[in-house]
């Protein structure tokens, strides 16, 4: 009996030997191939990196702030009376180049346009991202270059809280605000740090810093209605490729909701007029010249009302999908009577798709 619990006690201890050295030689193994694929990513992101290089000239000029090198662009007409500050969101690279459209029907004011450090072509540092040090590194850039204000700060996306924190800490340097499409405080009620920005936000700098964004199309921006000549979207390309998601812009996310709570804390600046240009993807035109928005719209109505076939889909018609989408927002800037509203079909950076149309908002409104 004994002998026979001896042997089977051999045979456990020979099979855990044989599953662990399989399970080592498996996980070694495994560990070798993503390395070796990590490397091969890294090196032909490097080598693309090296051939993009002749796209990416600045076309502004660097200017030095606290150690760190910031990219400006200063267009326009410089003796005008208006000067246009234009902050960009976070997680947007190419604006330097986004912009040019709009800025060449813009060419009546003085127009303005920063990289924050570690975007586009500004280095990238170490420098903090609470809202009031983002606020000082523009305000630091335009003294440097002896641009007084008052300003009209023009924010996209998220910057829109860097615009009214600047309004509300500096109202005499601040004239106006042309908001196209921004985020406000109130949108982060209820989203803690860790639901913003998390473990895939840090996974998200490592994946961007081997080039794996290369290999994921939708990174990278369709030239809708030909704003752009095709010099003009290999560089924004490559800016993305180099930049796609930065140290920097992990930490801008890393401080968002807390920098929303210190905007919302500060109070809506009630005394600064304001201009907030919504963007609607489900109106026309751009819902037909945007393939993905449209079949995206057409899933999501079909996924609730069936197919065309259902009886129930003729409740479809029913409901303001279109009207619904800004109404929200539309409701929040109501109860500001310093703000006027407007809204127009296309992507979040509506400048994008028509500089024209924005261009023609910004000149009606500040010619009034």
């Amino acid at each position: 009996m004994k002998n026979i619990q001896d042997k089977k006690k051999k045979n456990f201890k020979e099979f855990l030997h044989k599953f662990f050295k399989i399970f080592i030689i498996i996980f070694g193994a495994a560990i070798a191939i993503n390395l070796i694929v990590i490397g091969v990513l890294f090196l032909i992101h490097t080598n693309k990196l090296a051939d993009e290089r002749g796209y990416l000239n600045p076309k502004g000029q660097m200017v030095e702030v606290d150690g760190n090198n910031i990219h400006v662009i200063v267009d326009g007409n410089e003796k005008s009376d208006k000067t246009l500050v234009f902050i960009h969101s976070n997680g947007i690279t190419d604006d330097s180049v986004a912009l040019e459209p709009l800025f060449g029907k813009l060419q009546d004011y003085r127009l303005v346009y920063m990289d924050r450090s570690g975007f586009g072509y500004s280095g990238t540092a170490k420098t903090d991202k609470d809202i009031e040090s983002i606020v000082e590194e523009m305000r630091s850039v335009l003294a440097a270059l002896s641009i007084d204000g008052p300003y009209v700060l023009v924010p996209n996306g998220i910057a829109g809280l860097e615009a009214v924190y600047w309004a509300d800490l500096y109202p005499q340097e601040v004239e106006s605000i042309i908001g196209i499409n921004i985020s406000v405080a109130n949108d982060f009620e209820g989203i803690t740090e860790e639901q913003y920005c998390g473990f895939f936000n840090y996974l998200m700098v490592k994946f961007a810093a081997i080039g794996g964004q290369r290999y994921v199309k939708s990174v990278y921006p369709d030239n809708i209605g030909a704003v752009y000549t095709e010099k003009q979207m290999i560089t924004r390309k490559a800016l993305i490729s180099k930049n796609f998601y930065t140290q920097d812009m992990y930490e801008e996310d890393l401080h968002a909701v807390a920098n929303a709570a210190k905007v919302k804390e500060a109070g809506f600046p009630t005394d600064i007029p304001m201009l907030v240009i919504f963007s609607n993807p489900l109106m026309r035109p751009y819902i037909d010249d945007d393939a993905s928005v449209r079949e995206e719209y057409e899933g999501a109505l079909e996924e609730v009302y069936g197919t065309q076939t259902d009886a129930s889909a003729s409740d479809a018609d029913k409901i303001d999908y279109v009207g619904q989408y800004n109404a929200s927002r539309k409701e929040y800037f109501s109860q500001f009577a310093n703000v006027e509203m407007d809204e127009m079909s296309g992507p979040s950076r509506i400048y994008t798709y028509d500089p024209e149309g924005v261009a023609q908002r910004i000149i009606a409104y500040l010619s009034r």
